[in-house]
């Protein structure tokens, strides 16, 4: 799923510091996963069952409330607009199960629209801040993907196995890459770059999901749609607290070598805890420069915690990125 030069640390302001988000023009009812069911249910026994809404999964269906909606009775909002590849477009009430591919359609803008939330409540009004178009079901692949071209800038999720976008923590990091688009356009111009990409997407799933859904399991990513092609006994299509550290685990393929960069991440999250270290992780993105190495990014983001925590903070950002290599 989708995809050392030094770069200056510039410090952009940020939108210090947003009022915690309200409803916008228009909020509905809807059924979603939160997260998904094998995380909700602690269930890796779970299987697709060709988009069955079996009896093993009701109890994995939580309501919530659709918010900053545009009032069309669409899935259009500040902050998401949803389209389709398959079937008609959902509408209110959006009470659908995932048997029904409308389902997907509210699971992308409930959990993008939560993205942004999330954002937000970090201090960031300048990031991503548009209604992210996101397209479900388009087509017949197990796979995600973002296209940040400017006349595309699409988010979109293939319906193989278990439908994507039936996963929140796919959904969440697709978003991710459209996060480093805004604040970097390009970003991901080199292997390293792409895996930084691959690797801050499946650490922003974890980071939104375990703020809004908090599971047993937090670093497992895509434990619902990743049962289509693991093995088990745990399904996850990536772990954030691996072992992996740079150069010598590098192998050349963006979401491997991503791991590294995740589980430096996390490793940061542990150390400063969720809010300073994602306030910092996504400030640091702004000056990243397109091609950036792994050690060079994870300079920037060290020397970015010391600016916003001082210097009592900075050791313990190092020491995540030192434990894989990159500091």
């Amino acid at each position: 799923m989708r995809r050392t030069h030094v770069v200056a640390l510039a410090l952009l302001p940020l939108a210090l510091v947003a009022s915690p988000a309200t409803a916008g023009p228009s909020t509905a009812s809807a059924t979603v996963f939160s997260p998904n069911p094998v995380a909700t249910l602690q269930d890796e026994g779970l299987t697709d069952q060709k988009d069955a809404d079996y009896a093993a999964l009701q109890d994995a269906y939580r309501t919530v409330t659709l918010t900053h909606l545009d009032g069309s009775g669409y899935l259009h909002g500040d902050y998401a607009s949803v389209d389709t590849g398959t079937g008609p477009l959902a509408t209110a009430p959006f009470t659908y199960h995932r048997d029904d591919d409308r389902f997907e359609q509210v699971m992308a803008y409930y959990w993008a629209t939560q993205a942004q939330l999330y954002l937000h409540e970090l201090g960031f009004t300048n990031v991503n801040n548009e209604p992210q178009r996101m397209k479900i079901n388009q087509y017949g692949v197990d796979n995600s993907y973002y296209n940040g071209d400017q006349k595309d800038d699409v988010l979109r999720f293939g319906k193989g196995g278990v439908d994507d976008a039936e996963d929140a923590e796919v959904i969440l990091h697709e978003y991710g890459h459209a996060i480093q688009d805004s604040q970097v356009p390009g970003f991901g111009t080199s292997e390293q770059a792409g895996a930084i990409g691959e690797g801050f997407g499946d650490y922003w799933a974890q980071a939104v999901s375990t703020r809004y859904a908090p599971t047993k399991d937090e670093p497992c990513i895509a434990d619902w749609d990743s049962v289509s092609y693991t093995d088990g006994p745990v399904h996850c299509l990536r772990r954030t607290d691996g072992t992996k550290s740079y150069p010598t685990s590098l192998d050349g393929e963006v979401h491997d070598d991503g791991e590294i960069w995740s589980s430096a991440l996390n490793g940061m999250r542990t150390a400063l805890g969720p809010t300073k270290a994602d306030t910092a992780i996504i400030r640091a993105q702004f000056s990243f420069a397109v091609d950036t190495t792994m050690p060079a990014a994870a300079q920037v983001t060290i020397a970015t915690v010391k600016a916003l925590y001082g210097s009592q903070a900075a050791p313990s950002a190092k020491a995540a990125f030192h434990a894989r290599g990159l500091a």
